[in-house]
């Protein structure tokens, strides 16, 4: 079985790379060896958390994104903000300037996510309502957990909720409405969406759940924020709060962590930010430890999607700018409720395709093959010092064992056992015949 071709929203710059091995040992998802002093990136198993760009030192990972003049091929161009957009600014900045900010830009209309994560949560509200299933159900909000559920918890895809994002129901609407209303052909109407780390980006051009995205085109915060704020900071100086107009709509939506299950007001929830903090409430759940849960908000990021590496602003600034722009700014988002149950029922909300297992190099195979590879993998595991010290370029001792069958290293490639010299030859021998035969 040939595996899938991944599209990933970063790359190694090899001219940079210095071999340091921080993103190794940060990558929660073994994704990283560094083999002759540069780092590689694994397509089958990173989930685009963003986490190598944010520890690098020599800035050698960097962000494959669209430029902001990407858009300038369609006739009507729409901005699509994350809400942690707003929070990257000062809070006496009222979003609404930082929409005219993007107008300034060229962009013809900028529309907020807030009336979408209104609309899906009372959706979710009924859907938790109505399921009668396994629990406890996953968010399906961010796309690094729906990655990492598929390539490390393939057995928990079941319980992610299958309910559509803000950001995609947002775009939706938009595709739908404006060709009538502008008399344009849905292809010459551009719609662009500002991201706050990779797995955004990953999700829009690659989605899992969908044929297609319904956004043509998408910016990473940290390009369009040099170029809006001479922008906001001019419309800032003449602004009158009066310019806003009555149906301008501002929400954090989802951004913050915690922001779901507040809106869903559901009794048994746990809120959990950080992909090492989610793997030990996936390992809770594949074991049975949390059967008195019934939703579970998870977020790569800490602090949810406010500590994005495409970020420019300190997390926990954002945050309080957040907080403080809701108090400011927020409007009450009417949700028409007959409209929300029409379209549930209708599969309106609903993700095109189910969340389905990754399948990886490892275990892409038949069984019979699956268990002989984890046998030998446990072999050479148990000839190894099991210090996890990375000297070889694999993150850990089991993922050197796991890269020896693979057959992508040799075992003196451990500086433990090549100090052994010669005297363990003939075992070395013996452990590379059976991997080159179970690979």
């Amino acid at each position: 079985m040939t595996l899938a071709k991944y599209y990933h929203a970063h790359r190694v710059d090899l001219e940079k790379c210095n071999g340091h091995m921080a993103c190794m040992r940060h990558c929660p998802t073994q994704a990283i060896r560094v083999r002759g002093g540069k780092a590689t990136i694994s397509e089958e198993l990173c989930v685009d958390c963003g986490t190598c760009i944010s520890v690098c030192p020599s800035g050698a990972i960097v962000p494959i994104t669209d430029s902001v003049t990407e858009n300038s091929k369609f006739k009507y161009k729409v901005a699509v903000p994350s809400p942690v957009l707003y929070s990257q600014f000062d809070v006496s900045i009222h979003p609404y300037i930082i929409h005219l900010a993007f107008k300034q830009l060229g962009f013809d209309e900028v529309v907020d996510v807030g009336a979408s994560s209104a609309a899906l949560a009372r959706a979710l509200v009924r859907y938790l309502r109505a399921y009668r299933g396994r629990r406890p159900l996953i968010s399906s909000h961010c796309p690094s957990i729906l990655r990492l559920i598929q390539v490390k918890y393939p057995d928990l895809v079941e319980l992610v909720v299958p309910l559509d994002v803000p950001r995609e129901v947002a775009a939706r609407e938009v595709r739908k409405a404006l060709p009538a209303k502008l008399g344009l052909k849905a292809h010459e109407i551009g719609i662009t969406y500002i991201a706050p780390c990779p797995a955004k980006i990953v999700s829009i051009k690659q989605p899992a759940e969908k044929a297609r995205s319904w956004f043509d085109g998408v910016v990473s915060i940290k390009d369009v924020y040099p170029v809006l704020l001479p922008h906001v900071v001019g419309i800032k100086e003449k602004f009158d709060p009066s310019q806003v107009p009555e149906d301008f709509c501002y929400h954090p939506g989802w951004a913050v962590l915690g922001g779901i299950t507040q809106s869903v007001k559901v009794a048994n929830w746990l809120a959990v930010s950080g992909l090492d903090h989610a793997m030990k409430i996936f390992d809770d759940i594949e074991n049975s430890r949390l059967r008195n849960v019934d939703f579970v908000e998870a977020m790569s990021c800490i602090m949810g999607c406010l500590g994005g590496p495409f970020n420019v602003e300190n997390p926990y600034v954002a945050r309080a700018n957040s907080i403080k722009q809701k108090g400011l700014y927020e409007r009450d988002v009417k949700v028409d409720e007959q409209d929300i149950q029409r379209k549930l029922e209708d599969g309106y909300y609903f993700l095109e395709n189910p969340i389905l297992p990754r399948p990886t190099t490892f275990f892409d195979t038949d069984l019979e093959t699956s268990i002989k590879r984890l046998k030998e993998r446990e072999r050479v595991y148990q000839k190894l010092r099991q210090t996890d010290c990375g000297c070889c370029g694999s993150p850990t001792c089991m993922a050197f064992a796991e890269d020896f069958v693979r057959g992508e290293v040799k075992l003196t490639d451990c500086i433990f056992l090549a100090q052994k010299g010669t005297d363990d030859a003939q075992d070395w021998d013996s452990c590379e015949t059976e991997a080159e035969e179970s690979a």
